[in-house]
């Protein structure tokens, strides 16, 4: 039997070591793509979002990022041919961002194999611990948050006071 603090260092280990390869995994469909890594996240942002379509102003707010990054990365993403800005017909203040057809299948084919393999492998998982796994990675999002909220440019003063 494994001591539970033993279980935890792995876990920290393991949750390291998670990010180092999704931040490499990023970097290779990116590549591929022809596109930043922060275009990437600015595309998968808009691909899942409940909100379709997109405006750069949510987008703005789901990525963190000012509107001027915004603006530069929906620029690449229009070079490279995946998105395109259109005028809302409803109101012609606002900007749509929809994807060209047939890209969105392209975009999605590198993420499909290993998409694959995770279903694959969540079929080895009981429902116990299927709800063992959710309640980690719902549990990280809310903390990564709730860290990036507290810490926001505005409240920078109470993190500084507290170093």
């Amino acid at each position: 039997m494994t001591d539970a603090s033993d279980d935890r260092v792995e876990i920290v280990r393991l949750r390291f070591m998670l990010g180092v390869k999704l931040a490499a995994f990023n970097q290779f469909v990116a590549g591929q793509l022809g596109v930043s890594v922060t275009d990437l996240k600015c595309l998968e942002l808009a691909y899942y979002d409940e909100a379709q379509p997109v405006t750069p102003g949510r987008l703005s707010k789901l990525a963190g990022l000012s509107p001027g990054s915004i603006t530069t990365s929906l620029k690449r993403l229009e070079t490279a041919g995946l998105i395109k800005r259109e005028t809302d017909p409803t109101d012609g203040r606002r900007i749509l961002l929809h994807f060209i057809p047939g890209r969105r299948a392209a975009i999605a084919a590198y993420f499909e194999p290993v998409n694959r393999n995770l279903a694959d492998f969540y079929h080895t998982l009981d429902s116990r611990e299927l709800q063992s796994v959710k309640k980690y990675l719902y549990g990280l999002v809310k903390i990564l948050d709730g860290y990036m909220a507290d810490n926001q440019p505005d409240n920078a003063s109470k993190l500084n006071a507290a170093i």
